[in-house]
Order: C-alpha cells, then structure tokens, then sequence
C-alpha cells in the first residue's frame, strides 16, 4: 500500500499506471486469499448445543499474576500514546516549536483553521453512517433470508473493500470517476469522500445485521405476511424492529472507523474535502504537532465516547464484528 501511494501521489517521478497495476494484483491476491479463508470457514464451521454451556474458570497461581502482568502492561502501552498526546495538545507554542508552559494555543488554532475539516468529518460520516445502515440491513436480509447464488454473491462482494488497502480504494475511484468522457466526474467533491467511506466501513453493520438475523426466526415475519401486511410492510415493522439492536451495535463499530479512515481519504481529499484524519496527516507533514495534537485529541474523544456508547447499547464488554 505505502509503495502504491508513493508511485500514485509522488512528486519525483511517479507513476499512476505502474501504482495502478500494483493495486490490481493486490486485489487480485487479496480476492484470492479472501475466497479461500470464506471456503474453508464453511467448510469447518459447525453448531453445538449442550444444555451446560462453557463456564470461564479463574486461573490461578502464577499463571493469573502472568495473565494480570501482562494485559495491564499492555493496556498501559496503549494508554500512554494518548495521553501523550493530550499532554502534547497543550503544550505552549511559537509558530511550530514548543516552548515552556501550557495553554489552549492550539484548539484556538485548529478551529480557526481546521474547522472545516471537523465539520467535514461529522458530516460525511453521519451521511455516509445512514447509508450503511440502509444498505447494511438491506444486503444482510437477502444474504440471510433470501440465500441464492446471486445474494451470497452480493454479500461477499460487500466484504471485499473490508480487506482491500485504503489505499487501493481511494485509486479505483479516482479511475472510476475521473475521466473526461464519464458521465459522473466526481472527483474533488465531497460524494466521492462519501462513497469511499461507505464502501470501506459496511462491512461492520453489515455483519451485526446478519448475526441478529440469524437470531429472529422467518415465522414472526411470515405471520406478519399472514395477517394482510405486504413483505416489504413486515420487514419494516416487525424484522427491521426487532434487528435494531444488532444494527445500532454494527453502526456504532462502522462510525468508529469511519471518523478515523484515513487510508482511501488521503487520496481523495481536497482543500474543501479535508476530514480530520487528513488533516491530522497534513498537519504532521508540515511539522504542526500542536496542531495535530489538538485534532487527535478531538478525534480521540469522539471515539472513546462511541465506544461508550457502543458498551451501553450492545451489554457486551468486548468489541467484535
């Protein structure tokens, strides 16, 4: 990926058809490794039903303290880069150095000059977040109650961008909706922004949707059907309900790495089109790291109360596609 990027973007002598080729055979190799991993999973995946499910049990001796040692050091080695960077958030500055002391020198910065780029960011994923949950619901009930060749077929190709680099991504739609005799040249507007995050971050509600499916049983729809409502009418008012809280769950996970993707971003953006991740990005490159700390830390925030949000609404403890 970081080679496709270099020949796509660089300055020196990049190639856009050489970046191109390489993007196809990592689609290529990665369909491939995809359609492989899928094939065997069926084939080995099983059900079991016991009328004792599987208790955790509490190690003990010196296998516990180990276990205990080892999740807070690395829950620590995860924390201290964030904090790292609130800390760096408010740091004094004068034009890009540190200097002693502390202020909010730099939030006043970025809403000056990066307040388009939040506003960019909340909007094109709230957008793009409706749509998934459209598409998500709608490719998970005909993948689950609808199977044929043709939905199975839909809903592995609705995986593939979930493995494909950002990268890679972000140059099939420059190709797709950049040339001068197609009929949407999209480029440089903001629906090519949404798309992109669209097409990266189904994947996620998408499955949430199929998992809770599963759980509902086709005979609460067809007695919808049987009392005069029309299939599309019971979808809407019995099996859309009673998925909701499967969905909500997938959409939490798919905004999460929505305000965060960066990869197929970075190809796409603009001056106008800048989300917070490229901004960050940009910021770095120009050496800003107040700046682009102040911006993390936004971000940072955004993501941990969604993930709050995310525990409240699923019960679960655990974060899972």
């Amino acid at each position: 990926p970081t080679k496709i990027y270099i020949e796509f973007v660089g300055e020196s002598g990049g190639s856009a058809y050489f970046a191109s080729a390489m993007a196809s055979l990592m689609v290529v190799i990665t369909a491939v490794l995809f359609l492989l991993q899928k094939w065997y999973v069926n084939k080995k995946s099983f059900t079991m039903s016991a009328m004792r499910p599987i208790q955790p049990t509490r190690a003990k001796g010196a296998k516990n303290v180990i276990m205990h040692v080892f999740t807070y050091l690395l829950v620590i080695l995860s924390v201290v880069p964030h904090l790292v960077i609130i800390w760096t958030s408010l740091r004094k500055t004068e034009v890009q150095y540190f200097v002693d002391g502390y202020s909010f020198e730099s939030y006043t910065k970025i809403f000056d000059t990066a307040l388009s780029s939040i506003q960019n960011t909340y909007l094109y994923c709230i957008i793009a977040l409706a749509i998934i949950i459209v598409l998500g619901m709608l490719i998970a009930y005909l993948s689950v109650r609808k199977k044929s060749m043709l939905t199975s077929a839909i809903d592995t190709i609705a995986m593939f961008p979930y493995i494909i680099p950002g990268s890679v991504l972000g140059i099939t739609l420059l190709l797709a909706f950049n040339g001068k005799g197609d009929p949407m040249v999209l480029s440089g507007t903001a629906a090519i922004m949404i798309i992109s995050l669209v097409i990266r971050r189904l994947a996620y509600t998408l499955r949430s949707s199929s998992a809770i499916l599963y759980q509902i049983s086709p005979s609460v729809e067809e007695a919808a059907i049987s009392l005069g409502d029309s299939p599309l009418k019971a979808f809407v008012k019995v099996t859309a309900k009673l998925m909701l809280p499967g969905v909500i769950s997938g959409a939490i996970l798919s905004w999460i790495t929505l305000i965060n993707e960066l990869s197929s971003s970075v190809m796409l953006y603009t001056a106008n089109t800048r989300t917070m991740s490229v901004a960050i990005y940009n910021e770095v490159i120009r050496a800003s790291y107040g700046t682009a700390a102040a911006l993390a830390t936004i971000l940072t925030l955004t993501t941990v109360l969604s993930l709050f949000l995310f525990f409240k609404i699923s019960g679960s403890k655990d974060v899972t596609m």
